[in-house]
Formats: C-alpha cells, sequence, structure tokens
C-alpha cells in the first residue's frame, strides 16, 4: 500500500526571520500535526501554497517551482480569491482538500485587528468572503473545539467535518522556577489588537488587589504602537514591567518572568470558540494560572484538573489570594503539567490527526 501523503498549506509565517518559522496558528494546527503525521507513517510537509493547472496545490520553493504530488491538502487561513478557483481544479484532478478552523472568524467583532484585516471592504482580494467560499468547496473541515464543529456542520449538515484539539509540544517547555515567595507577579501573554473587551473584565478589582498586595504584573507580548494590557486591565504603570512578542521558538521564553498566569475572556461566542491553547501553554511552562468562566473549553481544562476558574470578581481575587502561597502554587504546577503531558501533549493528539486524516483519505 502505498505511503499516504498531506500538504499542510498556509500564509501565516513570521516573515523576516531566519530560519522561516511558522506563527501561532501555523505552529499548532500545521507545523505539529505533520510532525506527528510523520511519526505515523506520513509523508507530510508544511509550506507557502503553490499550485498549478496542471498538478494542482503543491509547496512553494524558491524561483517559483512547487513539490507537488500530495493526496491530501490542509488550507490554513487562505483567503485569497484565486484560490476558490484553485480548490476547484484541484479537486477535479483528485486531491482532497480541507480547511482546518481554529478561529470563529463568523464572530469577530469590530474592535479585534483581524475584522478590518480580513474585511472584503478592506481587502477585496483576501478576505472572509473568500474564506467561506473556499469552505463551501472543501472535502472536509477540521475543526479544533466542539463549538466550531457544531456551528460548520450546521451551516455545511452533508460535508464531513471533524474535531482534532490542540495539543502541546511539551519537550520544548522547561519548567519555570518560583522564586518569589509570597509576592509572586501575575501576568498575561499576548497581543491587545487581537483582544475584543477581554481584558477590560479585570477592571478595576484586579489592578486594586495588586496595589493592596505590593504585587508586580508582566505583560509578554507587547506590540508596538498597541494598548498596553495594563491599560486595559487598569493597573498602575509603576506595578508592570513589558516585554515585546517573540516568534513561535522564542514563545516558552515570555512566560519566565511570570509566577501566576491569567486567562480573561469575555462570554461571548467568538471566545466559547476557543480552545484551552493559552492555558496550555502557561500549564507547560508551570505557572497556574486562572481562567474565566463560562468557556467551554476552559471548563474541559479545569475538569481535567488543570487550571482554576472564576466567574465573580470575588472569584477571580479568591483564586488570587491562594495562589499567593508558594506551596500552592508550586503543588498545582507539577499537577498541571503532569496532566497536560498524559492527556494534551501533541504526542496524544498525533493519534487523532492520524485517524482524521484517513477517513479524509477514504472519501
Amino acid at each position: 500500500m502505498p505511503t499516504p501523503t498531506i500538504a499542510f498549506l498556509t500564509y501565516d509565517w513570521s516573515f523576516g526571520v531566519k530560519p522561516l518559522q511558522p506563527n501561532g496558528c501555523g505552529w499548532y494546527r500545521c507545523y505539529l500535526p505533520m510532525k506527528q503525521l510523520k511519526e505515523h507513517g506520513w509523508e507530510s510537509g508544511i509550506g507557502l501554497p503553490g499550485f498549478s493547472e496542471e498538478h494542482a496545490f503543491g509547496i512553494l520553493l524558491p524561483e517559483e517551482k512547487a513539490i507537488h504530488g500530495w493526496d491530501i491538502v490542509v488550507l490554513k487561513l487562505i483567503m485569497l480569491e484565486r484560490f476558490v478557483d484553485h480548490v476547484k481544479r484541484a479537486k477535479e484532478l483528485g486531491q482532497k482538500i480541507v480547511v482546518d478552523i481554529d478561529d470563529h472568524m463568523e464572530g469577530l467583532e469590530e474592535t479585534n485587528l483581524a475584522y478590518k484585516t480580513t474585511s472584503p471592504e478592506s481587502n477585496p482580494n483576501n478576505n472572509r468572503d473568500h474564506y467561506v467560499a473556499i469552505m463551501d468547496q472543501a472535502d472536509a473541515l477540521i475543526t479544533s473545539t466542539p463549538f466550531l464543529h457544531d456551528f460548520y456542520k450546521a451551516k455545511y449538515p452533508e460535508k464531513p467535518i471533524f474535531i482534532v484539539r490542540n495539543g502541546i509540544d511539551l519537550e520544548r517547555w522547561n519548567m519555570r522556577k518560583d522564586h518569589k515567595g509570597w509576592l509572586p507577579t501575575f501576568g498575561w501573554v499576548g497581543a491587545t489588537p487581537w483582544r475584543s473587551g477581554d481584558l477590560e473584565t479585570l477592571n478595576p478589582f484586579f489592578g486594586e488587589f495588586l496595589k493592596q498586595k505590593h504585587l508586580k504584573f508582566h505583560h509578554a507580548g507587547n506590540v508596538i504602537n498597541a494598548p498596553q494590557a495594563s491599560d486595559q486591565i487598569g493597573i498602575d504603570k509603576k506595578l508592570c514591567t513589558f516585554e515585546p512578542m517573540k516568534t513561535m521558538l522564542g514563545v516558552p521564553e515570555l512566560y519566565r518572568k511570570m509566577d501566576v498566569g491569567i486567562v480573561p475572556l469575555r462570554n461571548v461566542p467568538f471566545n466559547h470558540a476557543k480552545s484551552y491553547l493559552k492555558g496550555l501553554e502557561n500549564a507547560a511552562a508551570g505557572i497556574p494560572f486562572i481562567a474565566s468562566g463560562g468557556l467551554p473549553e476552559y471548563q474541559l481544562f479545569a475538569d481535567s484538573g488543570v487550571g482554576r476558574i472564576a466567574n465573580t470578581p470575588d472569584e477571580w481575587i479568591g483564586h488570587m489570594t491562594e495562589l499567593l502561597n508558594p506551596k500552592t502554587r508550586l503543588e498545582e504546577r507539577i499537577k498541571n503539567r503532569e496532566i497536560i503531558s498524559e492527556q494534551f501533549s501533541m504526542k496524544q493528539r498525533g493519534y487523532d490527526w492520524d485517524e482524521v486524516c484517513r477517513k479524509i483519505l477514504a472519501l
């Protein structure tokens, strides 16, 4: 039986960086699955999209050449108009075309930078309308959460739609040492332009708690000319430190100055579609964390024994108070990492990717 082949194609790269690295979506939904599928007997690859009318989709190489011959092609965040016709032609030539979905693009709010950058008005040739048209043509969809699965199953009842949750490459993450005793540094990792009122849910009680307890706050992933997390949460600048966003190879370093992580998210459909990825990174880094309540994937995470959930300001303050205890933090950081190693690593997810892709191959 011939070796099955699969290519992950995306424009989600950190251009200008050597070696070329996928951004977050490309990393977790393309690069890591590609590596795992190799372990399960697939010939797999990742790269920029190439296309020809004779050979369909391939991985683009320098000098406009491409590696062709892939059985399955997974498209990630592809929104270019020309790809609608490319998908039609690729299917005619026998390729199985899959769209991987890790965000609720239909649920974007105008305050999220992605709303403008993917809008038809701002980008006539590269936008959400073409993204949907590509999904319309695809043989199958792979989603990262039950919310996304159910949303698209209602839209495409006849189309094969699968769930493969996110996992983490744990071997790349080292547990951060906690030296702060009863004065831990609380922190958040992320870029504010891609948030829509999430951090503001902690204003003003979070900043007041830090001030009363003489605690520091660290924002890792700050973007130039963007609001800082402290401004949106309402924290005195004197209590804050900042560091810029890094490429995916450097993401574990973003957690090295934190002792307790926070994952504030509004209880809205866009966030219901989110996976527990930020919590997963905190746990991998050995950082206890608190996440907002009402979100299915973080509830699943908490039910598995990882992380804390807070539904009200009083619950946030209660968790924060308990996590001032260095013994409590140590117990949680060890427990969290053990659980994600057993249940949420990419090694486990590799079996899911293999099973789903073999089903798609058989369509």
